[in-house]
């Protein structure tokens, strides 16, 4: 594990593989039973949820003011709310854990054939409703 990946920041989460217990995965990833995956699943929901509250919050530690307008204040304030700050540096670390954890969901979803299924039921309501008529004058 000494050697980074070829694909290192590209593609940071595997493919998941739902087994029944039986069998061997079909290649790299990881694989765990059905209960395992919408376990993991609920649990991922829940954490973005949380990262999504805690970043809107978050949002507003970058708006600070400071309490005098002097320039030791300023500077302080500056600090603490610029991009590299320990603010700024927070809400951009929130963004990244919503962001993992949002293709963590996405990853679940699709394995567990959450995705295919909700896309395929949106694709025949849009045949069931029919081609747009048009305009009538």
């Amino acid at each position: 594990m000494d050697q980074p990946a070829s694909d290192a920041g590209k593609n940071w989460l595997p493919d998941f593989t739902i087994t029944d217990g039986t069998g061997s995965p079909p290649g790299p990833g990881f694989t765990m039973s059905r209960d395992d995956a919408h376990s993991m699943l609920r649990l991922a929901k829940q954490a973005f949820v949380q990262f999504d509250e805690m970043q809107s919050r978050a949002t507003y530690l970058t708006k600070l003011t400071p309490p005098a307008d002097e320039p030791a204040s300023n500077d302080y304030n500056g600090r603490l709310i610029n991009g590299d700050g320990a603010f700024g540096a927070g809400l951009e670390h929130l963004g990244q854990l919503r962001g993992y954890t949002h293709a963590l969901v996405r990853k679940l979803e699709q394995a567990l054939g959450i995705t295919e299924s909700s896309e395929q039921t949106a694709a025949a309501d849009v045949k069931a409703a029919g081609a747009p008529t048009g305009f009538t004058g």
